[in-house]
């Protein structure tokens, strides 16, 4: 986790692992692809209690490489409707990392919520709070 910054930055902190395995074949329109898959556990915000969570990452992708971006326009045309392969222009050198990184990334949601925060004074919290409108009710009755 310390060397992906940009993954490190929106984590509540560095611990969790994550493993990673990338495939290159040739598919069968003779073009270079790679087969991305990251999985394992990044510590995330609960956007709610504000304490750590426990996030599972499990992704996998396919990337076609392309040489120019004129190539990798004629790659996407003939892709159609291929939702799950995305294609990268590369002079020669690719980063994996830079790679895991963005796919890790992309799995992690938007907002990041436990399905029930672990601290429950939170829950107590929001049943003393008296509803603004409790007052125009009791406004209302005098009459």
């Amino acid at each position: 986790m310390s060397e992906l910054n940009r993954l490190s930055a929106v984590c509540a902190d560095q611990a969790g692992e994550l493993k990673w395995e990338v495939t290159g074949t040739v598919n069968k329109r003779n073009q270079p692809e790679l087969s991305l898959e990251v999985s394992g556990t990044v510590n995330l915000m609960c956007q709610r209690c504000l304490s750590p969570l426990v996030f599972d990452v499990d992704s996998e992708t396919t990337v076609l490489v392309a040489k120019t971006e004129e190539q990798a326009d004629e790659m996407e045309e003939t892709l159609g409707n291929e939702d799950s392969v995305e294609v990268i222009v590369a002079d020669g050198k690719i980063n994996v990392l830079d790679l895991i990184e963005d796919e890790a990334l992309l799995s992690l949601p938007l907002s990041s919520k436990h399905e029930v925060c672990p601290d429950s004074s939170m829950g107590e919290l929001k049943n003393n709070i008296q509803s603004p409108f409790s007052v125009l009710g009791k406004l209302k009755k005098k009459e």
